[in-house]
């Protein structure tokens, strides 16, 4: 080890740590490497009383990660471990702020040379090669893609019909009815989300103070939703890419959920609302939409294929037995 180097065990978290793992998520216990004159050489956050299970092992999930070096990663990656092994976890998972509704997955691939988008992770190169040197595997692979709105296909007007004279409507989001709008869209994502990879419960009221958070950078013309009669059988949640507008890029849609009930049947759906989404973007000035952070194995890959996205970036989750 660096000679100027000393590990500390902490749970008073610096500033640098509050802002890689964020203070309201409340983590179980925090790694943190110091040189001896105080500055920060790397650092985890930890969580494993409320962490998923993968395939019946309970898993310790390890995000907030930094690290000035290869050394400093092991060193750091090590006193995670232990502290979760002692803690009786059998897998270590990351980099994960606890479940997958929070900061999670290493960019690995950047397949497009466009900046980040809104919410997209972000890490240095080296850190998915010193955790692979660490021992570490990947456990899940993500991708994101960049569609052409300018030349895109629409949802097949037969499908749209059948859709419609099953009882189908599609509208904006109601801003005067904020709350109740996201907790019928928190229920269509329980029941969506149900058997996806890693899927954790989230709790209404949390689900509501994650999207209040945002609230001023939802544009309600462009997050769809589906109805038929009282039910809310889907939606699409579409936002701005402010940071992609910041930097003086092309306008970006960022195709952030999608999700369809189940017991609804409604066939097709998905293709629907991002069609719809697509469609009401361009007409406002939006020129690519972004299928962000998809799932390998998610079936809206289709959907991406349909419209001819080309992937953009690669992502993974890495895991490790204990």
């Amino acid at each position: 080890m660096n000679p100027n180097i000393a590990q500390i065990d902490e749970n008073d978290p610096t500033p640098e740590m509050v802002a890689l793992a964020a203070e309201t998520e409340m983590p179980d216990a925090r790694v943190s490497l110091t040189y001896f004159n105080g500055s920060l050489s790397g650092c985890a956050a930890l969580w494993w009383r409320e962490t998923p299970e993968l395939d019946g092992v309970r898993i310790g999930a390890i995000g907030g990660f930094t690290a000035e070096d290869a050394e400093s990663a092991r060193t750091v990656l090590a006193a995670a471990e232990g502290k979760l092994r002692d803690a009786g976890c059998q897998i270590a998972v990351g980099p994960m702020n606890g479940n997958t509704w929070r900061r999670h997955r290493f960019v690995t691939d950047d397949c497009g040379g466009r900046g980040p988008f809104l919410m997209e992770p972000r890490n240095s190169a080296k850190f998915p090669q010193w955790w692979e040197s660490a021992g570490y595997t990947v456990l899940s692979r993500y991708s994101s893609s960049l569609i052409d709105l300018e030349n895109n296909s629409e949802t097949s007007p037969t499908l749209a019909n059948r859709l419609i004279r099953s009882g189908v409507e599609t509208h904006k989001l109601d801003t005067t009815r904020f709350d109740d709008e996201l907790r019928a869209i928190h229920a269509v994502s329980v029941k969506s989300f149900s058997r996806n990879f890693l899927y954790t419960p989230l709790e209404e009221e949390a689900f509501l103070d994650t999207y209040r958070k945002i609230r001023a950078q939802v544009d309600p013309e462009l997050v769809r939703i589906a109805r038929r009669g009282d039910e809310v059988c889907g939606f699409v949640f579409g936002m701005p890419d402010l940071e992609a507008a910041a930097r003086g890029e092309q306008p970006a849609v960022i195709v952030k959920t999608l999700a369809v009930d189940p017991e609804t049947r409604c066939a097709g759906m998905g293709s629907l609302l991002v069609s719809e989404l697509h469609r009401i973007a361009r007409e406002n000035g939006y020129r690519e939409s972004i299928h962000a952070l998809q799932h390998e194995t998610n079936s809206s890959l289709r959907i991406t294929g349909r419209h001819h996205g080309e992937v953009l970036r690669r992502y993974a989750l890495f895991s490790k037995m204990l």
